[in-house]
């Protein structure tokens, strides 16, 4: 003997939170057309970091070329050794953190000066 099947369940709809259920509003300007201020200066925030970070990669990129490139150009530096290891391989190995290590310097100082430039505009408001 079979078990009869019970019916189906009825569908639901499942949808998104109304606007009214949120907690906190988003602030709006009286006019629709103008952005709010917060949003702008954000805005100018994310696009001095993104222009910080990439002039200070392609910057990087082209210092480490140069380096690259003198180094295979000046050919003293495949004759002398230091220990039997030629310069060039050292400067290559070791020469290159010191380099690393002040493009992060720089870029941090430069995000904090960013930032701060941000807090400070924001609190004026």
């Amino acid at each position: 003997m079979t078990v009869p099947e019970p019916p189906p369940l009825p569908r639901r709809r499942v949808t998104a939170p109304q606007r009214s259920m949120r907690a906190s509003p988003e602030p709006r300007s009286a006019d629709p057309g103008i952005p709010d201020a917060s949003a702008v200066y954000l805005g100018t925030l994310i696009r001095a970091q993104l222009r910080l970070a990439t002039t200070l990669a392609i910057g990087f990129v082209l210092t480490l070329a140069a380096a690259s490139v003198a180094i295979a150009v000046i050919p003293v530096l495949q004759v002398a050794t230091i220990f039997g290891v030629p310069w060039s391989w050292v400067l290559q190995a070791y020469g290159m953190y010191p380099l690393v290590a002040l493009f992060a310097l720089v870029y941090v100082r430069a995000a904090g000066r960013n930032e701060q430039r941000y807090r400070s505009l924001e609190t004026r408001r």
